[in-house]
């Protein structure tokens, strides 16, 4: 565990924080529970009490999801190198573990939800860019980015941030399981990654594999 120092951004004071850049939620699942309510991040400072958050690099690691998770801010392009360079013996792949690089915590709180969902990242990614497709005529300022899946009491949906419904209330959209198996069927195979490399799996990622009509 590291110490950093962030300043209040509201007083102006000093104060030491310990970082947890390495996360296994199998050994501590009480990180877990932080990262989805939206304490992880969070920094209070002792002299106001003023709640700041300060995202830092953090390896987030679910052995029991086969999942690992490097968020890590306003990244380097090159990282994705550097972590794919990395000398892995061939009978230490596991062709089910996945590996992904993300630069924020909402991001990484999305793939955990995926992972938790039992679904494929990749094919959320192009679940959301038909959404986008579908609504863009009603909501033409909607961007890929304003879509964020969700898990919640056994419904999975996603919510379009910066849509109202008519209640007033942010814009959900039930994820059709039908739907996503056929997206499975006919593109899974297209989204390939690599056994055991990371891939930093978002809009721009799947505009480079995948050409949609409209």
């Amino acid at each position: 565990m590291e110490r950093e120092k962030f300043e209040c951004p509201n007083c102006g004071n000093e104060m030491t924080v310990d970082l947890k850049e390495f996360v296994d939620v199998t050994e501590n699942p009480e990180y877990k529970t932080q990262i989805m309510n939206g304490q992880f991040f969070l920094v209070k400072c002792p002299k106001c009490g003023d709640e700041t958050l300060a995202e830092y690099p953090v390896m987030y690691m679910d052995p029991s999801k086969k999942l690992t998770v490097y968020m890590v801010p306003d990244h380097d392009p090159a990282l994705l190198s550097q972590l794919n360079n990395l000398d892995i013996p061939d009978n230490e792949i596991d062709e089910e573990a996945v590996f992904r690089v993300v630069s924020s915590a909402d991001q990484l709180l999305e793939k955990i939800l995926i992972a938790d969902g039992g679904r494929d990242d990749r094919l959320i990614e192009l679940y959301k860019a038909v959404i986008i497709q579908n609504i863009r005529e009603e909501w033409p300022e909607v961007q890929h980015e304003d879509l964020l899946y969700f898990l919640g009491q056994g419904e999975e949906y996603f919510i379009a941030w910066g849509i109202e419904n008519a209640k007033g209330e942010q814009m959900t959209i039930n994820l059709e399981d039908k739907f996503y198996n056929i997206l499975k069927d006919e593109y899974l195979e297209a989204l390939s990654i690599p056994a055991g490399k990371y891939a930093e799996v978002n809009e721009a990622w799947l505009q480079e594999r995948v050409e949609l009509e409209g």
